[in-house]
């Protein structure tokens, strides 16, 4: 079989990753953790094993068994993945069949480095599933099989691990945005009276996986009016009409990395207190690319942002910034809620964030607004995405 061609990452990254969990683990005195398979939230919700092995994406089903000592196993479904995964990344060596039963090649890793006490990342806690997003047989299966083991959550040890992007991670997710951008700039150029809503949404997946992009990406959407529609996810086959609002929330993934832009449209003028709105939230963004420096507390950020909103004469909403990377990345800041649990937390160089600032007046049903991809430097945050941000009139 050729080598497939698919982004990865170094040998370096790989080392300084594997080193950074390894010291959580040491600390928690943890002999393995393992990520149990879940390709769910447009395989956001199987992002820990990708940042392991970097086997995984594409609704790969996939479990790790990753040993503080001994070598890191794979297990993928059937002898084809073997081979391939095994020819795609060369991060991981020992990948195994599971033919659909993953318990059983993850008791005999566990077995084989006499691991006492296990770590089980997802098993609650992460930022959009709380509840954790462990397949609940394998889990069983496990702790039947191997009573002796002591089992506990480790789903915040590789979060904290996985806030803070690389150099490659941020490289990564800047090639997302500019693939991002090419599929909104394909957007505007198509959207008008009559195109049915899913050619939309086909002829941008068709754009992000031509620009190096993957098929299994959130495209979230939605048009109408005269209020502002909901961004979601069902696409359907409605033709736009005129003086439509087009709401979006659209992403990209590259080698994995995400990428979250915004894109509000009118077919027709735009209407003028949603114009308004909207200048509103692009004036806020500019202003907080400068006040988001490392050392800055989370509420700091929500209060600067609730200040702004307010004197402008409109009310915070929403979610504000929320980790973006390979999947659902912490931390995130509701822009409504002003003391919040986490709000003693610190921003940090290399947190990856989409800020995407709301304005809302009354009972809006959603807010139009700007916003984009956003790194946190030394001075500020930088923008990854390179379009212009606008609120686009298609006439």
């Amino acid at each position: 079989m050729e080598k497939p061609i698919i982004p990865t990452f170094s040998q370096a990254e790989r080392e300084r990753r594997w080193g950074l969990v390894r010291a959580q683990m040491k600390e928690a005195d943890l002999d393995a953790l393992i990520s149990l398979p879940n390709q769910g939230h447009w395989d956001q919700f199987g992002a820990d094993a990708r940042y392991l092995t970097q086997v995984g994406g594409f609704q790969t089903e996939v479990a790790v068994v990753f040993p503080w000592e001994a070598e890191v196993t794979a297990v993928v479904r059937g002898p084809n993945e073997v081979e391939w995964w095994g020819l795609a990344q060369e991060w991981v060596g020992d990948i195994r069949p599971s033919r659909r039963s993953y318990g059983e090649p993850i008791i005999q890793c566990l077995k084989e480095v006499r691991a006492e006490k296990v770590g089980v990342i997802g098993l609650s806690g992460l930022v959009r599933a709380p509840e954790g997003v462990v397949p609940w047989g394998i889990y069983e299966k496990i702790r039947a099989a191997l009573p002796q083991v002591q089992f506990e959550n480790a789903t915040d040890l590789l979060q904290e691990v996985r806030w803070v992007k690389s150099g490659e991670e941020i490289a990564f997710i800047e090639k997302a945005a500019e693939i991002i951008g090419n599929a909104i700039e394909l957007l505007v150029a198509l959207a008008e009276i009559g195109i049915p809503e899913n050619h939309l949404l086909a002829e941008m997946l068709k754009e992000i996986v031509k620009r190096g992009g993957e098929p299994i990406t959130m495209l979230l959407f939605g048009a109408g009016g005269p209020e502002v529609p909901w961004a979601q996810r069902v696409v359907t086959t409605r033709p736009l009409k005129a003086g439509d609002l087009i709401n979006t929330e659209v992403e990209a993934k590259y080698g994995g990395y995400i990428a979250q832009a915004l894109q509000p449209i009118s077919l027709g003028p735009r209407p003028k207190e949603l114009e308004k709105i909207f200048d509103t939230t692009k004036i806020i963004f500019e202003k907080m690319l400068k006040v988001l420096q490392p050392g800055v507390t989370f509420g700091e950020v929500v209060a600067f942002y609730q200040d702004e909103v307010k004197a402008a004469g409109y009310e915070p909403d929403g979610a504000l910034m929320h980790g973006r990377g390979l999947g659902e990345d912490a931390p995130m800041l509701w822009g409504a809620v002003r003391n919040f649990a986490e709000s003693q937390g610190k921003l940090k160089q290399g947190h990856v964030f989409i800020l995407k600032p709301a304005a809302r007046k009354g009972e809006m049903r959603d807010s139009i607004r700007a916003g984009d991809t956003v790194v946190i430097e030394a001075d500020g945050a930088r923008r990854l995405g390179k379009r212009e941000l606008k609120f686009i009139a298609v006439e």
